[in-house]
């Protein structure tokens, strides 16, 4: 992985300048590293993946549930976008790197004038001809259930009038194999070195994309309400196509009640 990442990223540096010079040429030369990059880890990662329903032109904005780190170079594969993360992730090592370095847009979720300042950057690359990709649940899950979606983001789509486009994300494992929602899926308090070893140890991993063929819109009215009701919407829409990763255990059996026997007359 780092043999793969090291020369490319050094690629992109080099053609840094030519972007500058030629404006123009940025969104090709972007789309080439990025694209490459993604698609050379899904390889050495032993990820096999697969793409339904019809893909999103660009410019988009597209939502998804969130599994594990691998989701970002099985959407990075094959869609020219560019993700909108919280601003936490800056600060990780490497991935931070590699986050700011390609363009990902950070955007603080827990102070509301940070959406204000995050649009203008958000219809920059929409004006490209570029997508943005979210992942409103705002943490990775076990792959049971696609968690309510945090509506703060959704400003985004509702001020600049967008429609949003949806997609679920589905890992299985080989049969014989340890269940992707145990290799894959990385959730909880899961500290990440050993879960990304543990990964690396899987012979294969299979992936589905699922695009749904429906934009979700925001409502015309319905005031502060109206990002509340497209982020409802736009996760109805994601559950339809959504395959859990994990199965959900079947609840258990209520007690049955016993028919209490008479006490001795003796």
């Amino acid at each position: 992985m780092a043999l793969l990442t090291a020369p490319l990223y050094a690629g992109w540096l080099v053609t840094r300048p030519v972007a500058w010079v030629v404006p123009r040429s940025d969104k090709g030369l972007q789309r080439f590293w990025v694209g490459s990059w993604a698609k050379g880890m899904l390889r050495v990662m032993g990820v096999r993946a697969r793409y339904q329903g019809p893909f999103p032109e660009a410019p988009f904005f597209l939502v998804s549930n969130h599994l594990s780190y691998v989701d970002i170079p099985v959407l990075l594969s094959r869609l020219d976008a560019r993700f909108l993360a919280k601003s936490e992730v800056a600060s990780w090592p490497v991935a931070g790197l590699l986050a700011r370095s390609t363009g990902t847009l950070f955007v603080d979720r827990s102070k509301k004038r940070d959406l204000t300042r995050i649009l203008p950057a958000v219809r920059g690359v929409l004006d490209r001809g570029t997508g943005v990709i979210i992942f409103p649940e705002g943490t990775t899950t076990d792959g049971s259930a696609v968690q309510a979606f945090k509506p703060s983001l959704f400003e985004v789509p509702v001020e600049m009038g967008l429609k949003v486009r949806c997609a679920s994300l589905h890992y299985d494992s080989p049969e014989g194999s340890r269940p992707a929602w145990e290799t894959v899926c990385w959730y909880g308090d899961a500290p990440f070195a050993p879960h990304f070893l543990q990964f690396l140890k899987q012979r294969r991993t299979d992936a589905t994309v699922t695009f749904s063929a429906e934009n979700v819109a925001a409502p015309a009215t319905g005031g502060s309400e109206r990002r509340k009701d497209l982020a409802r919407a736009a996760h109805r829409a994601v559950e339809r196509t959504f395959t859990p990763s994990r199965p959900i255990p079947p609840e258990p059996e209520p007690p049955t009640a016993r028919t209490a026997l008479p006490h001795s007359t003796r």
